[in-house]
């Protein structure tokens, strides 16, 4: 039996499709009930058979960061994929960031260990590694000075527990996907930059970063849970973009006209501030904070090549990745 957390978001959904297709017993967790709605939602929009392939998971009602809750869900588990995560860049989010992604992640391994888990499959984020390096790699090391977030923070403590956990008898591997694409969550994460542009988004950057599919997010998960590998880490990344080549080749599938507009700092700088203001009076969740307008200049380059020479991963190409989510969106939006 196989344990998935974070099953009701982006990547965990994704995961769940990839393996009630091929047949695995699945259990999934969840806090609210209308949270299942949206992987359910994800396998329509992929499935011919969406309610055959929802219907062979477990699941159950819990959370990472409540052990009493969690201790059930572990009865006859071998395999944990662990993608349970807050992802935020608001300040006024640090405590839950810490709650979730450190000590949720503490008490997963540990009940992993208490339970004699056969391995441990952790997904992190590139945010949980160093930037001074260019091709940034699994050797580049992590530093307190320019972390750049504190969801950063998160990611890499979270590491530290899985790390520490090894120690203690778990065979475990991490993954680190850089920017993930892929369809269904259109208003959150990568989705959103589909949205946008499908609606004529005019603006650009001209930061670079690591993209990747998440089909091959998931096959990689898979294929190290199922391989000798333990005890290791891999960087995800099939190719390194600058906004505006990606937000261009997105608009040339929506057949709009690309972005235009250039970015520059002074404009993210009040933009952020502006956000930071409207949250502070009205509420709410800002579109733009001071870490992630930083991002939009930063040129960071990835290599998975460790990965590639371990499992001989090849990388579904962007452009196709691109292709196929603008599909999934015209059939899903209209």
């Amino acid at each position: 039996m196989i344990l998935v957390t974070g099953g009701t978001g982006f990547i965990g959904g994704h995961l769940l499709l990839y393996l009630t297709r091929k047949g695995e017993s699945v259990r999934a967790i969840y806090r609210r009930e209308e949270s299942i709605d949206k992987t359910k939602n994800l396998f329509n929009i992929y499935s011919a058979q969406p309610n055959e392939l929802f219907s062979k998971i477990e699941w159950l009602k819990a959370d990472v960061t409540d052990i009493v809750s969690l201790e059930r869900v572990f009865n006859n588990i071998n395999q944990v994929y662990h993608l349970a995560a807050t992802v935020s860049f608001n300040p006024k989010d640090n405590e839950m960031l810490h709650l979730v992604n450190v000590e949720g992640t503490a008490n997963m391994v540990n009940l992993a260990i208490d339970h004699k888990v056969d391995k441990f499959v952790h997904l992190s984020s590139i945010a949980a590694l160093g930037t001074y390096d260019n091709p940034i790699t699994e050797k580049t090391h992590w530093t307190w000075k320019n972390h750049g977030s504190e969801y950063a923070v998160t990611k890499y403590l979270s590491e530290m527990e899985v790390w520490r956990a090894t120690q203690e008898g778990l065979n475990a591997v991490i993954l680190n996907p850089s920017v993930v694409l892929g369809a269904g969550f259109w208003h959150e994460g990568s989705g959103i930059f589909f949205d946008k542009i499908a609606g004529g988004f005019k603006f650009y950057a001209e930061g670079i970063v690591g993209f990747v599919d998440v089909w091959d997010v998931v096959k990689a998960m898979h294929d190290l849970m199922h391989s000798t590998i333990i005890n290791d880490a891999f960087i995800v990344s099939a190719e390194n973009l600058s906004y505006k080549e990606l937000f261009s080749k997105i608009a040339k599938g929506f057949q709009q006209k690309p972005p235009h507009i250039k970015l520059q700092k002074w404009m993210t700088a009040l933009l952020w501030r502006e956000e930071w203001f409207r949250t502070k009076l009205f509420g709410g969740t800002p579109l733009l904070t001071k870490s992630t307008a930083k991002t939009a200049f930063d040129k960071s380059f990835y290599t998975s090549e460790k990965l590639q020479k371990a499992l001989s991963f090849n990388f579904i190409p962007i452009d196709a990745t691109i292709n196929n989510i603008v599909e999934k969106y015209k059939i899903t939006k209209h």
